[in-house]
């Protein structure tokens, strides 16, 4: 007969890699908050993509259409040489 425990008694805790650690370190480490950390990604997260957008839109703002024209126009006269 085998014994296995029951599992819904003992809560696992794993540490940042996805290792389980002991029962007793978990209760001696409480989790930190994570309504804070949430809060921080999010802050975070926003200034991040504003700035993606801001610099995205300054670029094409700043887009030189004649400069891309000339570039084009060059690389079809080099491949008309040949």
């Amino acid at each position: 007969m085998r014994i296995t425990p029951d599992i819904r008694s003992t809560t696992l805790a794993f540490d940042p890699f996805g290792e389980p650690v002991a029962d007793g370190v978990a209760r001696a480490c409480p989790p930190t908050s994570a309504a804070g950390d949430r809060t921080a990604r999010r802050i975070g997260g926003a200034v991040f993509w504003t700035l993606a957008l801001a610099i995205l839109a300054g670029r094409i703002y700043a887009y030189d259409m004649p400069m891309v024209q000339n570039v084009a126009a060059y690389a079809a006269q080099a491949l008309a040489l040949r």
